[in-house]
């Protein structure tokens, strides 16, 4: 009257993809026998129950990714962010159980086991939790039906250990970017426990506890320095409530939450003045970086990223700032900087009636009866914008913003929801064929013009 839990889902993952589990009993000859799965959100409400017979070699195989993916996103909106921020929507925490039922006899009412060895509902688990974001896997991208790059996102450390050591670990492929000093701009981090094993760690964690914002002026010189700390003083970060706190501390690493667990951090010129610290005039450049907190409870020794902006002003152009969901669930920007185009499609609906009309009761002569009548105008901008010529990596990670379903467009200081339109994309796969590459994306409103009657 047990179960084994053969394969699991790794936490994290993401959810757009396969979400395996296999599972054995050692009661499958039973009679009626039927595995029994249930899926419950992080605060044990039941979202789904899923039961499934045993498949010729015994086992109970299960992929759970398309209920997930309806219990995550869309995206949080924190584009204009000017503090650490936990996420909404983003990811989510779910628990999951195996149990089991069978009967005494074909023909017997059933009893629902926990899988552990008593009457009751599912109570067999892997991990206290699972992390999912909404993100996206590829088949061919996967280790053992997981996210094969989750441990290149996050990494587990002696929270007292100071020995120096440099990650690249933000959810993003953009290591270095092109910004404008009105653009905003987001990093997102995995924070804290995320693996399910150790829920509330006080001495191995993942903690992002700070992120400094160095300027530098055309020779390389350091003309400014600020800091943005993860936290709950100031806006919607943690789990520590100011930055004194240490991670070890009562009300830290044992308050995390699904919301703390993924962190947005502003990383643009905009989101900065928002909040009150503007780039220095002369910053042609700067750099966020990211640290633990050591054991006295500053900056700490390990570095979690570095990635770098270079401002560039719009010159001949005014450049498309697009801003798209990754393959993490998160946001990526991107700014084509060259031509622009707009063009209007039309689509009329007439009538046409006779210049007499026989259903007036007079027949008074008038030149301004109409006899061709629009009476529905429907307008679609179309719009095309061209980037730079790019690398082969810029060229890469720009793929996702044609494949992803949700993009936005900076217009000034508001956000705009977009539809990419492109048909196909041509990819640059042949360095010595392809030296100069650039994108066009074709794009329109997700909201038309308002039609004319």
């Amino acid at each position: 009257m047990a179960i084994t839990i053969q394969k699991e889902a790794n936490s994290p993952n993401l959810a757009n993809g396969h979400l395996v589990y296999r599972v054995t009993s050692n009661q499958v000859s039973q009679a009626q026998f039927q595995f029994v799965m249930d899926i419950k959100n992080n605060s044990n409400n039941l979202i789904q129950r899923i039961k499934q017979q045993p498949n010729p070699n015994g086992s109970g195989i299960f992929d759970i990714s398309r209920i997930i993916t309806t219990e995550v996103g869309p995206t949080d909106e924190v584009w204009k962010t000017q503090y650490a921020q936990n996420q909404t929507y983003c990811a989510g925490q779910f628990k999951i159980y195996f149990g089991e039922e069978y009967s005494n006899s074909v023909s017997g009412s059933v009893t629902l086991y926990t899988g552990l060895g008593t009457a009751g509902s599912p109570a067999k688990t892997g991990s206290a939790y699972y992390y999912f974001l909404d993100g996206v896997t590829e088949p061919n991208d996967l280790y053992q039906w997981d996210w094969a790059q989750s441990g290149s996102h996050y990494v587990y450390v002696d929270t007292q250990d100071e020995t120096e050591e440099v990650y690249q670990l933000a959810l993003t492929d953009y290591d270095t970017n092109v910004i404008r000093t009105g653009d905003y701009h987001t990093i997102s981090y995995l924070n804290g426990n995320i693996e399910g094993e150790g829920a509330f760690s006080s001495d191995y964690a993942f903690d992002v506890y700070i992120m400094r914002v160095q300027e530098y002026d055309a020779t390389g010189s350091l003309v400014a320095t600020s800091y943005y700390y993860n936290d709950d003083l100031t806006a919607n970060g943690g789990p520590r409530k100011t930055p004194s706190e240490l991670w070890a501390d009562s009300g830290v690493y044992d308050d995390q939450t699904p919301n703390t667990r993924l962190i947005h951090f502003p990383a643009g010129p905009q989101n900065f003045k928002d909040g009150g610290t503007s780039l220095q005039e002369e910053t042609t450049y700067y750099l966020c970086e990211f640290f633990d907190q050591n054991p006295s409870g500053s900056l700490g020794s390990k570095q979690w990223g570095s990635y770098r902006f270079d401002i560039k002003e719009d010159c001949d152009f005014t450049s498309t700032r697009f801003a798209w969901k990754n393959t993490y669930g998160v946001w990526d920007y991107y700014n084509f900087t060259l031509v622009v185009t707009a063009d209007t499609d039309i689509e009329r609906s007439s009538f046409k009636q006779s210049f007499l009309n026989y259903a007036a009761s007079n027949v008074n002569y008038s030149k301004q009866r109409r006899g061709e009548t629009q009476y529905y105008n429907k307008l679609t901008e179309k719009h095309t914008a061209e980037s730079d010529w790019l690398t082969q990596t810029q060229a890469d990670n720009l793929r996702e913003l044609f494949y992803s379903a949700n993009v936005f467009i900076q217009n000034d200081g508001d956000f705009l929801p977009i539809v990419v339109t492109n048909p196909t994309i041509k990819q640059k796969k042949n360095i010595s064929g392809q030296k100069l590459f650039k994108y066009t994306v074709e794009y329109q409103y997700a909201n038309d013009l308002t039609a004319r009657r």
